[in-house]
């Protein structure tokens, strides 16, 4: 091995003799030639430039005056075509590597040398093909398109990027592509030249010869860290190339069955898919916007499991608002993966990390989890990370961010820092304020937690230490900082209320004077939320009343669902809201949780869409009804009699009831934009944080991606179904037609056969 590599070295230490064949293109000549001048070591390598007889008088006066020491100008007398003169230079050659290359690109930094470590990376390369915007099988941004430069980049700009997040995986293509084509001069002496008696005039020929190298033992490369520009001049009419391609096409398919159609199913299934969806991924985020992480515990997207709650919602709000100003990565879990999905002006990058299911107790730290994060907030070189909820996901996020001092900002919505029930309902079902004096026993109850377990103490020491690794604690209100500071006084400093915005514009038409008197529950209905005393209302069966829920009960007694004076419409979106309100023209909105509220949407909701409300006084919604005086609040202590009094009092829509009205349609509710200043001017204080890029773009077999901007790669069903068809040896799956992965987690150990067995389960499911 020693001795092959000794060799492989000596061979790479020798000139290489760079080929050009030139035919008119005066203009593309001269950037051609000064593109190498600049970029090639002609010291040690000789350029052999080869005037195909061409009619532009220009060309020959220039060339002559490109003639000197290691540059060599040949002028044919009468046209020859492609094969010929690539033919007459290999032999002017004679025994260096030779490197063709057409008059109509433009290379770029190192080009040369690094397409000679591609071809000595194993002895079994015959030939090196880099990437370009015009080049078939080695086409980017787009496999198999000619292209322009991305918008943003120049030539050399996007070449640099290329070679800084390049996989280096030289991968197999089935043949070379004449434009560069840097072949080794023991292929040749074995299998000859081009064979210019049948494709002279070009079209065919490289494949010609990659096929005849494969069958004696060599294989073709990919340079995926090299990007050289194509114009791609065309010296020929397109009548008649159109006719030579179709011709030697055909003999191709004769004289080589099999690797011609190797060569149509990797065009048609592109293996190396991996290369290009690298570049495009970073292409799309080289900018000088702020990277900002978002992690919450559900993911908002549509598809994703439990995708419809307050949390997602706000997130949702300041992703699609800010998107345009930073660069936003939204981490999420979905069953069981972690969704990643980049956010960069209008695109959208998506990402699936396996994580397994999560466990029955919160963990603080978990190994896997914080490998994960630590690598998302690496490789996309993380400016800010902005907590939002870490249900589920452990606390890992804050202990990778503060590891690397990247800032972190964390939003309290609920009280989960607070107890792990997140309600604060002690064993009777009251709220206990996190002051329980009973907590063993409620927690014995609620999680299953041993008396023995002193999971309170750990839980609130855990997270006072996670939260104050954040500079900065919002919390959507008042009254919800309040109950924050009775627990954690020491972290008044950091906190600071921002409420949420809301983006309902749409504001139904409602007359209010129906016989009947229309009243809905908005949104879930648990037993937090009420559903107890809401039942109670319901079943009183009040002339002239009539309950509407928009949303989904959970409620022991399941008769209260068939009463004639209820309807359920069951889930809705914020969107269809307004039309919900309109078609059952409701006059009053009721929102009686028994625990606070640290902001309520549905309170929001019905506001935007001028309804009064009744509530229990109590956290947000207390104070929320209080300032904008939209409607009546009832103690939490209230009965559904007490409650009915007040309906009873109010349903003839009256003066109290127009005084009500009046006023919530006056109310001005912040809006999301006007949410998204907020949170931006804390932004705006930390700045981008100037660090390398990160080489660390290598396989993670548990992590698929779906560039949705590139346009080609089909609906999640395609995706999922030819990765069922796809075998399970480690090679197939890297190599699948839709497995699309990004490497950016290294050296983690994977739990192979179970994330296998899951994707397919999810495959199974999907296609039945």
């Amino acid at each position: 091995m020693y001795e092959i590599l000794k060799q492989q070295k000596s061979e790479q230490n020798k000139s290489i003799d760079i080929i050009v064949p030139i035919y008119n293109a005066y203009d593309d000549v001269v950037l051609c030639l000064n593109s190498l001048y600049n970029y090639t070591d002609l010291n040690r390598n000789r350029l052999i430039l080869i005037n195909d007889h061409s009619t532009d008088p220009r060309i020959k006066e220039y060339l002559d005056k490109q003639a000197r020491e290691n540059i060599i100008v040949i002028h044919n007398e009468a046209n020859k075509g492609f094969s010929n003169n690539i033919n007459l230079g290999i032999a002017q050659s004679e025994t260096h590597d030779v490197l063709l290359l057409n008059s109509d690109t433009i290379v770029t930094r190192k080009w040369l040398e690094k397409i000679e470590a591609c071809a000595y990376s194993d002895p079994a390369i015959a030939t090196v093909t880099p990437l370009s915007n015009n080049a078939s099988l080695c086409s980017v941004p787009v496999f198999c398109r000619e292209n322009e430069v991305p918008e943003g980049y120049t030539i050399d700009s996007y070449a640099e990027l290329i070679e800084k997040v390049s996989l280096r995986r030289y991968p197999a293509i089935p043949v070379a592509n004449g434009f560069c084509m840097y072949i080794k001069r023991e292929v040749i002496s074995k299998i000859g030249s081009f064979d210019a008696m049948t494709f002279g005039r070009g079209y065919g020929e490289e494949n010609d010869f990659c096929h005849r190298a494969e069958q004696i033992g060599y294989r073709h490369a990919m340079c995926d860290d090299v990007y050289i520009y194509h114009s791609g001049t065309e010296s020929f009419q397109s009548e008649e190339k159109k006719r030579y391609i179709e011709e030697h096409s055909a003999i191709i398919n004769s004289r080589y069955p099999q690797q011609a159609r190797a060569t149509d199913i990797h065009c048609r299934d592109n293996p190396n898919h991996a290369v290009f969806d690298n570049i495009n991924i970073h292409a799309g985020l080289e900018n000088e916007s702020k990277n900002i992480l978002y992690v919450v515990q559900r993911d908002f997207r549509k598809g994703a499991s439990d995708n419809v709650g307050g949390t997602q919602l706000h997130v949702k709000d300041l992703t699609m608002g800010l998107k345009g100003t930073y660069n936003i990565f939204v981490a999420a879990r979905d069953s069981s993966y972690l969704n990643l999905t980049a956010y960069i002006g209008e695109k959208e990058y998506f990402f699936r990390f396996y994580i397994g299911n999560y466990r029955n107790y919160m963990w603080f730290h978990d190994r896997r989890m914080g490998e994960i994060f630590g690598k998302i907030l690496d490789c996309f070189q993380i400016d800010l990370v902005h907590v939002h909820h870490v249900y589920t996901l452990s606390c890992e996020v804050f202990y990778q961010a503060d590891m690397r001092k990247i800032p972190i900002f964390a939003t309290l919505h609920d009280l989960y820092y607070i107890c792990p029930t997140v309600k604060l309902l002690d064993t009777e079902g009251k709220y206990c304020g996190g002051m329980g004096y009973d907590c063993k026993n409620c927690l014995k109850k609620r999680l299953g937690i041993a008396y023995e377990t002193p999971l309170i103490q750990i839980w609130r020491k855990e997270c006072e230490n996670v939260l104050r690794m954040a500079e900065k604690l919002f919390l959507p209100s008042e009254s919800a900082k309040q109950i924050y500071l009775s627990i954690y006084p020491d972290l008044a400093d950091k906190m600071h209320v921002i409420a949420h915005g809301s983006n309902i514009t749409e504001k139904p038409r409602l007359n209010h004077r129906e016989s009947t008197f229309n009243i809905a529950f908005i949104g879930g209905i648990s037993e937090e939320k009420g559903s107890g005393v809401s039942g109670q209302l319901i079943r009183m069966n009040i002339r002239g009343v009539k309950w509407h829920l928009f949303g989904v009960f959970d409620h022991a007694d399941r008769s209260v669902l068939k009463n004639k004076n209820f309807i359920m419409t069951g889930s809705y979106t914020r969107e269809e809201l307004p039309r919900l309100m309109e078609k059952y023209q409701i006059d009053l909105v009721c929102i009686l949780p028994i625990i606070p509220e640290t902001f309520c949407y549905t309170l929001s909701e019905a506001v935007a869409c001028g309804v009064p409300v009744v509530v229990t006084e109590i956290g947000a919604l207390k104070e929320r009804v209080s300032n904008m005086e939209c409607g009546w609040t009832v103690p939490t202590s209230a009965s559904a009699v007490d409650i009915m009094s007040l309906i009873e009092r109010i349903k003839d829509r009256g003066v109290e009831y127009q005084e009500k009205l009046a006023a919530v349609q006056q109310v001005k509710l912040r809006t999301a934009a006007e949410m998204c200043e907020c949170y931006q001017s804390y932004y705006k204080e930390k700045r981008k944080m100037k660090r390398s890029a990160s080489k660390d773009y290598v396989w993670m077999l548990n992590a698929f991606l779906i560039a949705q901007n590139a346009g080609n790669y089909g609906g999640d069903e395609s995706v999922l179904l030819r990765l069922a068809e796809a075998e399970k040896e480690l090679e197939d799956i890297r190599n699948s037609t839709t497995y699309r992965a990004m490497g950016i987690l290294a050296g983690m150990k994977i739990p192979f056969r179970k994330q296998i067995k899951q994707i397919l389960a999810m495959v199974y499911g999907k296609i039945k």
